[in-house]
C-alpha cells in the first residue's frame, strides 16, 4: 500500500502530471545521495519500523556519511531476473566509522503514476517497501574522507514482481550493531520491470523520437575572425560538441533527427583552415590560429551523418524567433533561415527545405506560430509539453506527444509535444567539464528508462508517442549521451521514429482536445525590446550600406546578413546579453568605418558670374573591394521674395559607378542664379532610391552676373574700334595729293610732318574707356 501522502498524489494526478522543472534538475542529487541535492540535503529515508529513529547528520556532527547508488544491473528486470545494485559509501565526518551495512528494499507493486515516482525520488518513503534481499556488510571501516564500495543483490521473482511498470528501490545505510537500528542515510532509484511482451499487454511500442541539438553561441562577425577560440576546446575528443557527435553517429539505430545550427557550421568550417581569432571592427590586429584537425574530423563526420539521417536546419545563429516576431522583424527571421539555408547547403552539400521549427526554449504563442506557418511555411513545430495541456484537467489523459492547433490564418500545424519532465532529467546530465560522476550519470539513465517505461505502462493499450527535446545547449558526457541512445535502441516498449514521421504514425491519442498557446505572450528569457531595439537600427543602416553596393560578391553580402542574425542569437538570454552587444557593437562600427570612406567631394563656395553653369562634384569610394552605384541628390535652398531663384537640371541624378579607391567627377548644370549666395544641399542615394544620410553636405552659389555686362562693353568697344578704323581710312582716301586733311576741330594751321604732329596718327587706346565701365560696373 502507499502511504497517504503518496495516495493524495496518485490521486490528484488521475488529474493530470507535470513535473517542475526545479525538481527535475534536483534530479541526481534525489536519486544518488542526500548531499548532493540542489536545494539542500534530502532527508534520510525510513522504511523500517516507525520506531527506529533516523539520522540525517553524522555521529560526530561535523560531516556526513551518505550513500549514493552508481549502477543496477539489469537496468530493467524480467521473470527470474537477479538484480545487483552497487554504490559508494562516502565518509565526509572527522571519525572513522565502522560496523555499516547496506540493506536494498522494493516492493511488490509498482506506481500508478509518474507522480508516484516523483514523491518516492523526493521523499523516498513507501511504507509498502520490503527488504530485498541480504544486507551488505562493509568489511573494513571507513575513515574521514574515504570512500567504500558496496554491492548488494536480490531477486525479483523473491519480490513479487510480475507487472509490467516501475518499482521502487531504495538503498540504505544503518548501523548493524546499534540496539536503535537509527538509519545513516539512503538513496533511491527506480527499477523498471518488463515481463515480456505479451504479458506487458502492450499494443505498440511507445515511438519516441530526439532532438540531437548542435548548436552553439555564433563566434562569426562580418571580419573572416572568429570572436574567439571557444570552439577549439568544445570539438576535441571529450568536448562537447565532440561527444554529441560521436554518440549521434555510433547509434544508428536510435533514429535521431539531428538540429543543426548553420552557424556553427559555419565557425567550424573557417577552423578547417589557417583561420583568424579577435581583432578589430576594422578587421586588423587579429591573431592567427593554425587548422584544426579536430574540426576537419567533426564537420566530416557530421556531413557523414546527415547524409543519411533525418536532419533540422535552423535559422541562422539559432536566432531568438519568437523575440524577432513579437518585435516586429519578421524579415530578419526571414533573412536568417534563407541565409541558413544557403550556409548549410554549401557545407553539406545538400539542400534542406525548411518544415519543422523548435523555437529556442521551447515556447511560442499564437502569434508567433501563426507567422512561422504563413511567412516560413512551416507546417510542424516542437513545443514543451506544458505549453499545451489537455483541456479536460479533471479527466486523466496518458502522456503523448502529437498534437496540432489551428493557426490565425485558419491553417492547421502539428504540434510536437517534447515531455517536460524528460527535458529536465536530460538537463540534469549536463556538464560544462564533459564528465559526469558515476552517480549522476546512473541516476539520469535510470530515470530516463524509467519515465518511458511509465509512459508506455500508463496506458498499454494505446498507441502513443514520445519526443526528447534536450536544451539547445546540451552538454553530456559522451559516455552518457551513448548509452541513453542504447537504452532507446533496446529498451522493449520503445521503438525509435524519425521526428517527421510522427504526425503521420498512427496515433490513438492524437484526438486530446487541448489548450492552445496563448494568443500573445512572451516567451520567458526572449530578447527584450531594450535589447532588441538597437539591433533593429543596426539593421536598417546594414540594408542602407548594401544598397548602394555594386555587383558585390554573394559571399561579402552573405557575412553582413550573418553578422546581424549573429547579434539577435537565443543565445544571448539572460546572463549572455554583454556577448550579443558586443557583436552587434562590432558590426555598428564596420558599417560606420565603411560608410565614412564613401563621400561627397566639392567646394564650399562656388563662384558664378554668369545666371547658368556647371558646379563640378566629386564622389568619392574609398572602400578597398567594393563598387558603389549612386546618383548625386542636390536641392537648392532659395529665399523667397528674389527675382529669380537657381535650378538644378535633370541630370544631377542620373547613376554613377565608382570602382574602389577612385572618384569620379559629376558636373551639376544650374540656371538662373540669382545675384549673391544660393545654398545647394548634396547627398547620395542608391540605385533603388534609399537615402545615403552618411553622405550629406551642402556648397554655396555666390553668383555676381557679371558675365553679360561684359560682354556687352567688351562688344561695345570693339564696335567704337572698327567705325574708328573705317572712318580714318575713309579720309585718307579723299586726300589725292597727299596732303594732310583737317579734322574737324583741328586748329588751323596745324601742320602734320614725319612722326611729329599736335595729334598722333592713331587715337589713344580706344579700349580703355570700355574697360574703365567694366571696372566700374
Amino acid at each position: 500500500m502507499l502511504t497517504a501522502t503518496v495516495k493524495a498524489t496518485v490521486k490528484a494526478t488521475v488529474k493530470r502530471r507535470t513535473l517542475s522543472l526545479a525538481a527535475a534538475v534536483a534530479l541526481p542529487a534525489l536519486m544518488t545521495s542526500a548531499v548532493l541535492a540542489l536545494a539542500g540535503p534530502a532527508p534520510a529515508a525510513q522504511a523500517r519500523p516507525a520506531d527506529q529513529a533516523v539520522l540525517g547528520s553524522d555521529l560526530a556532527g561535523t560531516g556526513r556519511v551518505s550513500i549514493a547508488i552508481t549502477s543496477m544491473n539489469p537496468q530493467f528486470a524480467g521473470p527470474g531476473a537477479t538484480v545487483t545494485v552497487a554504490g559508494t559509501i562516502s565518509n565526509d565526518t572527522r571519525q572513522t566509522e565502522a560496523g555499516l551495512d547496506v540493506q536494498l528494499y522494493s516492493s511488490p507493486t509498482g506506481f500508478s503514476s509518474r507522480d508516484g515516482m516523483d514523491s518516492f525520488l523526493s521523499q523516498g518513503v513507501d511504507s509498502d517497501l520490503e527488504a530485498a534481499g541480504s544486507p551488505f556488510l562493509l568489511p573494513t571501516s571507513v575513515k574521514p574522507g574515504a570512500t567504500a564500495h558496496w554491492s548488494a543483490s536480490f531477486a525479483v521473482n523473491a519480490m513479487g514482481m510480475s507487472e509490467f511498470g516501475v518499482y521502487p528501490m531504495l538503498a540504505q545505510l544503518q548501523l548493524v550493531d546499534d540496539i536503535a537500528g537509527r538509519v545513516l542515510t539512503s538513496a533511491q532509484t527506480l527499477l523498471p520491470f518488463w515481463p515480456g511482451q505479451r504479458a506487458a499487454g502492450l499494443l505498440s511500442p511507445l515511438n519516441i523520437s530526439w532532438l540531437w541539438p548542435l548548436v552553439d553561441q555564433p563566434h562569426h562577425q562580418v571580419c573572416p575572425a572568429l570572436t574567439n577560440n571557444g570552439l577549439a576546446a568544445s570539438l576535441n575528443p571529450g568536448g562537447r560538441l565532440s561527444a554529441l557527435v560521436t554518440a549521434g553517429v555510433s547509434h544508428p539505430d536510435a533514429d535521431l533527427t539531428w538540429f543543426i545550427d548553420p552557424a556553427l557550421l559555419s565557425d567550424v568550417a573557417t577552423m578547417t583552415s589557417r583561420y583568424a581569432v579577435g581583432g578589430t571592427s576594422t578587421c586588423t590586429h587579429s591573431t592567427s590560429e593554425p587548422a584544426s584537425k579536430a574540426a576537419v574530423s567533426w564537420l566530416a563526420t557530421v556531413k557523414t551523418a546527415t547524409s543519411s539521417q533525418p536532419t533540422v536546419i535552423a535559422p541562422y545563429a539559432n536566432v531568438d524567433m519568437t523575440a524577432l516576431v513579437h518585435q516586429g522583424l519578421n524579415a530578419d527571421l526571414a533573412s536568417a533561415y534563407s541565409t541558413g539555408d544557403a550556409v548549410a547547403r554549401s557545407i553539406l552539400r545538400q539542400r534542406f527545405t525548411p518544415t519543422i521549427a523548435w523555437p529556442p526554449g521551447g515556447t511560442a504563442d499564437l502569434s508567433f506560430l501563426t507567422s512561422l506557418a504563413t511567412a516560413e511555411k512551416i507546417g510542424t513545430v516542437v513545443l514543451n509539453s506544458s505549453e499545451m495541456p489537455p483541456a479536460d484537467t479533471a479527466v486523466y489523459q496518458p502522456d503523448d506527444a502529437v498534437a496540432s492547433i489551428t493557426t490565425g490564418a485558419g491553417t492547421s500545424m502539428n504540434v510536437l509535444l517534447a515531455d517536460d519532465t524528460l527535458t529536465g532529467v536530460l538537463a540534469a546530465g549536463d556538464t560544462s567539464s564533459g564528465v559526469l560522476s558515476g552517480s549522476e550519470q546512473f541516476a539520469v539513465e535510470q530515470r530516463f528508462l524509467a519515465e518511458t517505461a511509465m509512459i508506455a505502462a500508463e496506458a498499454p493499450d494505446s498507441a502513443r508517442s514520445v519526443v526528447l527535446a534536450p536544451p539547445e545547449n546540451w552538454s553530456p558526457s559522451q559516455a552518457l549521451a551513448s548509452d541513453l541512445l542504447t537504452e532507446t535502441a533496446a529498451a522493449p516498449w520503445l521503438k525509435p521514429a524519425a521526428l517527421s514521421s510522427l504526425p503521420t504514425a498512427h496515433d490513438t491519442e492524437r484526438a486530446v482536445r487541448r489548450q492552445a498557446p496563448p494568443a500573445s505572450q512572451e516567451s520567458p528569457g526572449q530578447l527584450s525590446r531594450s535589447y532588441l531595439g538597437p539591433v533593429k537600427s543596426l539593421g536598417i543602416g546594414l540594408s542602407t550600406y548594401k544598397s548602394m553596393l555594386f555587383g558585390a560578391n554573394p559571399s561579402y553580402l552573405q557575412s553582413l546578413d550573418e553578422a546581424l542574425s549573429a547579434a539577435e542569437s537565443a543565445a544571448w538570454r539572460g546572463g549572455g546579453a554583454a556577448q550579443g552587444q558586443a557583436l552587434a557593437g562590432h558590426l555598428q562600427e564596420y558599417l560606420r568605418s565603411a560608410e565614412n570612406k564613401v563621400s561627397i567631394i566639392t567646394s564650399a563656395e562656388v563662384p558664378m558670374a554668369g545666371t547658368s553653369g556647371q558646379i563640378p562634384v566629386s564622389i568619392q569610394n574609398g572602400l578597398l573591394r567594393q563598387t558603389i552605384e549612386v546618383r548625386v541628390n542636390a536641392s537648392a535652398e532659395n529665399t523667397p521674395g528674389r527675382p529669380s531663384q537657381l535650378t538644378i537640371g535633370r541630370s544631377a541624378g542620373k547613376l554613377v559607378q565608382v570602382q574602389p579607391g577612385e572618384a569620379v567627377t559629376v558636373r551639376l548644370p544650374v540656371s538662373s542664379a540669382p545675384q549673391g549666395s544660393t545654398v545647394i544641399r548634396l547627398s547620395l542615394s542608391s540605385a533603388d532610391g534609399t537615402p545615403l544620410p552618411f553622405t550629406r553636405t551642402q556648397l554655396t552659389v555666390e553668383s555676381t552676373r557679371y558675365g553679360r555686362a561684359i560682354l556687352f562693353l567688351i562688344g561695345a568697344a570693339i564696335g567704337v574700334l572698327v567705325l574708328t578704323s573705317v572712318y580714318r581710312g575713309v579720309r585718307r582716301r579723299l586726300s589725292d595729293d597727299g596732303q594732310v586733311v583737317y579734322e574737324e576741330g583741328d586748329p588751323p594751321g596745324s601742320v602734320v610732318t614725319g612722326t611729329s604732329a599736335q595729334h598722333p596718327t592713331e587715337a589713344p587706346d580706344d579700349l580703355a574707356d570700355a574697360r574703365r565701365w567694366a571696372d566700374d560696373a
